[in-house]
């Protein structure tokens, strides 16, 4: 399964689950297909990190089209919901942003713990290296906790679930059964304090449930890229958000 096919199941889930809010008014079952959607975009984060050649590029693009998408997406909050947050592509943003700087910590680390001398070649001197790195990647995995706590602080879609899950896929990317067993965990947390304070609990198991099946295909994604639409989710997110606000002021 290669990327473009991801990003089509995405991008489709994605579109079930906002007009669910259109036609039923409230979570229904177009909801739960749409919990596909987000993990989805997060691991597509994760490759976009090791494959980009400008990381540079790749942030100015998201944040152009976070910012374009504010708009349409505050609209479709207006519509829906009583409260407002950032869209997804500010939460995608911080994720990227988040492997990049564990990957600066790591490097450093990496660097400053290089033997200095032939002499520096013993088992003794090898674990401590091993563990001087060990300390950088978990300053590293540190940092990125604070800054998946600050989307949640300052109500990022999806808050700190969304930034950590673009970390942990990019963390385990080549441990399949490490990564399906994080994300498991992390959604689980995720989902419950919903669950507790919820008097409906069947939605929320639904909604867990449901969070995993993209690691169905995450899983049969075969490293290739596929016909090349780098823009079709860009372009796509805020105009879908913009067509259903203005079907929801033409009905209401």
């Amino acid at each position: 399964m290669s990327a473009y096919v991801l990003k089509l199941i995405a991008i489709i889930t994605m579109v079930f689950d906002h007009s669910g809010y259109l036609i039923y008014g409230h979570l229904s079952w177009m909801n739960f297909v749409g919990r596909i959607a987000f993990p989805i975009f997060a691991f597509q984060i994760s490759e976009g990190y090791i494959h980009t050649h400008n990381l540079k590029k790749y942030f100015v693009r998201l944040i152009i089209f976070a910012l374009i998408s504010q708009i349409p997406y505050a609209w479709f909050g207006y519509c829906f919901f009583s409260n407002m947050s950032l869209n997804i592509i500010f939460t995608l943003i911080l994720g990227l942003f988040s492997i990049s700087i564990y990957e600066f910590i790591v490097s450093k680390g990496t660097l400053q713990c290089a033997p200095t001398s032939n002499y520096d070649s013993s088992s003794t001197v090898e674990q401590n290296k091993n563990n001087n790195i060990f300390q950088y990647k978990l300053l590293g995995i540190i940092i990125v906790l604070v800054i998946a706590v600050f989307a949640d602080i300052f109500n990022f879609d999806y808050g700190f679930y969304g930034v950590f899950i673009i970390f942990l896929f990019y963390l385990y990317r080549n441990k399949k059964l490490s990564m399906n067993i994080a994300i498991t965990i992390l959604t689980f947390i995720y989902y419950t304090p919903y669950f507790m304070a919820s008097n409906f609990k069947i939605n929320y198991i639904g909604l867990f449930i449901c969070s995993l099946i993209p690691l169905i295909f995450i899983n049969l994604y075969n490293g290739q890229k596929g016909k090349d639409h780098k823009m079709l989710f860009y372009i796509f997110y805020p105009v879908h958000l913009l067509i259903l606000c203005l079907i929801y002021t033409f009905i209401h």
